[in-house]
């Protein structure tokens, strides 16, 4: 068979995706194993480039079966689930979409905290259940007194930073390493950050090095009042630190977009007070949907024209 085909890993992508399939075939990979790996035995070979929306994983049992595969291209900018050492080690090109969605993730991180700290669903829940006409709702914070740590002052850290400033919201920003050119104070002590602010905001890549970084002691410091709001990734956090925490009310809120088992049934945080949960749509808007699905398909389109891909990664 012709390596010509592209390979999708789920259905939905192909639904969205730009491209016509007369000029480049489109096969959806089978979720079930027994269907998946007869299909790859029958057909691996004929795939040239995949897509993937940066939620599925790509491990290098599966790149293992695409013998003729040139191009990984990732819709999201997430790396995490893509094997990329295996991928760089066959030279398969790895693109991805990075900071086509970036500003859609920063206001989603703002309207959680708008949410939050404005009681929004509270109010809700207050008018449903009749308690209105009998008596006000405790008052809830202002944002423009709101202290926010951001942690990561990449384009998503960035955006929510330059959404926040108009509120009147002191703004202080965490990094491996300072940016002179940023309006807002560099903290180099991410401990020392979480102490000051009010809430903390994650913005950084979800990478090996970045596991684990929003530590018991992190959450800790943010404290009974704090919010802390994560747009990253799930395992950026420690997860059972924070649900214990917010469990025994050393930690005031959440608000998170990610967790740690996607996707995740909720079961686990049943008992969990105080934490809202969205299933990973933070950047997941008409609009970002239909550049992020362009960009992949441009690069597709790049690659069997045998020209330079765009936000090549690897």
């Amino acid at each position: 068979m012709a390596a010509d085909r592209v390979l999708v890993t789920h259905p939905f992508l192909r639904m969205l995706l730009p491209l016509d399939p007369a000029l480049h075939p489109i096969d959806v990979l089978p979720e079930d194993p027994a269907e998946r790996g007869a299909w790859l035995a029958a057909n691996g070979d004929g795939v040239r480039a995949m897509i993937t929306s940066g939620l599925e994983p790509v491990p290098a049992a599966l790149l293992a079966l695409l013998p003729n595969l040139e191009l990984i291209s990732s819709v999201a900018a997430g790396l995490d689930l893509i094997d990329v050492a295996t991928a760089r080690a066959r030279g398969i090109a790895v693109t991805n979409g990075s900071g086509l969605n970036s500003p859609d993730v920063a206001e989603f991180a703002v309207a959680q905290l708008l949410a939050r700290r404005r009681d929004l669903a509270a109010a809700d829940a207050w008018v449903r259940a009749g308690q209105w006409p009998t008596g006000r709702m405790p008052p809830s914070g202002s944002v423009s007194a709101e202290r926010v740590g951001i942690v990561g002052l990449g384009e998503i850290g960035r955006g929510v930073a330059e959404r926040l400033a108009p509120f009147g919201s002191a703004i202080r920003w965490w990094g491996r390493r300072p940016k002179p050119e940023a309006p807002w104070t560099y903290e180099p002590d991410l401990l020392a950050l979480a102490d000051w602010a009010s809430t903390l905001v994650i913005a950084v890549p979800g990478t090996d090095e970045t596991r684990g970084l929003i530590s018991r002691e992190v959450l800790q410091a943010l404290g009974p009042s704090g919010l802390l709001i994560n747009v990253a990734r799930g395992f950026v956090v420690d997860e059972e630190a924070l649900k214990d925490l917010l469990r025994t009310g050393q930690l005031g809120a959440a608000a998170l977009d990610v967790v740690c088992a996607e996707p995740d049934d909720g079961t686990a945080w049943a008992d969990v007070p105080n934490v809202t949960l969205s299933p990973h749509v933070a950047g997941a808007t008409r609009e970002s949907l239909a550049r992020m699905m362009g960009g992949a398909a441009d690069n597709v389109r790049r690659l069997f024209t045998g020209e330079a891909l765009v936000r090549r990664v690897v």
